[in-house]
């Protein structure tokens, strides 16, 4: 009896998004079937959603991104134009480094063929005022060599060094290398 009243009862039209969704389920199942049958095909779905996520991601950030990145350039660009003309070097600029060390202007006697390195103290005025050797360098072996160093010393003119501008006292290295070459080193 209730089989002949269940079959007797009339059945009911099924909603159409009962059936989409039925169909939606069975072809991601299918999908997903696929997509692992080796690991050739595993590996290539997971490098395309990689992909995807990553171009989801950066879409929103990309346009702001490149929007600074053209207006700064823009504007870099024309704020460095305007400073071309005052960057101009002056022939009678005073440096504004905090110090700079004694240079030598000029000599006037040379050495003889040795390599004699010096450690010389120069006042306001650019004089010299004392020597010293330093360590590791060696030194003038014969006392006609010191006298030809002193000498060549005496000779030589200096600038002095500068302390913010003003001329002050400082030491300087001094290498006479043969007959007609000196390095400073300050």
């Amino acid at each position: 009896m209730v089989r002949q009243s269940v079959r007797s009862v009339k059945p009911r039209p099924m909603p159409s998004h009962v059936a989409l969704s039925l169909r939606a389920l069975a072809s991601r199942e299918a999908s997903r079937r696929r997509r692992y049958v080796d690991l050739r095909t595993w590996v290539r779905h997971f490098g395309e959603h990689a992909a995807l996520s990553i171009n989801n991601l950066m879409r929103p950030i990309a346009l702001p991104a490149f929007g600074g990145l053209a207006s700064a350039v823009f504007l870099f660009s024309m704020v460095m134009t305007n400073f071309q003309g005052i960057i101009v070097s002056h022939p009678n600029d005073v440096s504004i480094a905090i110090a700079t060390m004694p240079s030598v202007r000029a000599t006037l006697l040379d050495m003889s063929e040795a390599e004699i390195t010096v450690d010389v103290f120069v006042d306001e005025q650019g004089r010299v005022i004392d020597y010293s050797f330093p360590d590791g360098y060696g030194s003038a072996n014969t006392a006609s060599q010191r006298r030809k160093l002193e000498n060549s010393l005496l000779f030589m003119e200096f600038n002095p060094a500068t302390t913010f501008g003003m001329p002050t006292s400082g030491w300087v290295r001094v290498k006479f290398t043969g007959r007609s070459q000196i390095d400073v080193k300050g």
